[in-house]
């Protein structure tokens, strides 16, 4: 059973998905430019230094996953990991007295991207998020 997006269903999940793409992104460029800096950041939480290598290929691995929207299983792991390093990178912000306003965007667009996408992508609505209609 497919549901059929509204407008604003659409809306939504491109605004939800852009900020969650624009962050990834972000990472993207950024984790190969500062490599040392990072990695000391890290290491400052009490992770090992190497930790933005896994991180940043993973996080390539799943923008072309949410771009593709092809590997529906990846793309649910995708969305619960990121949703993770997202709520690590909150709490390490905030240990830490840095900028957290890229984890709090990610903690609210990740739920509400994975939320609508089954909607406006024309998969099964089967999400862990929203209760079964009655009837």
């Amino acid at each position: 059973m497919t549901s059929t997006a509204t407008r604003s269903d659409k809306i939504i999940y491109w605004i939800a998905t852009g900020i969650m793409l624009f962050l990834m992104l972000w990472a993207i460029v950024m984790y190969p430019m500062n490599w040392d800096t990072i990695g000391a950041g890290f290491q400052e939480l009490g992770f090992p230094g190497y930790i933005p290598y896994p991180l940043w290929v993973l996080k390539v691995i799943g923008v072309v996953v949410i771009v593709t929207n092809k590997y529906d299983n990846l793309k649910n792991w995708v969305y619960a990991t990121y949703y993770v390093d997202m709520s690590l990178a909150l709490a390490g912000h905030l240990s830490n007295d840095t900028l957290i306003w890229h984890a709090v965007a990610g903690m609210i667009a990740v739920p509400v991207s994975y939320i609508y996408s089954n909607r406006v992508r024309g998969r099964p609505v089967k999400d862990i998020f929203i209760l079964p209609e009655r009837g």
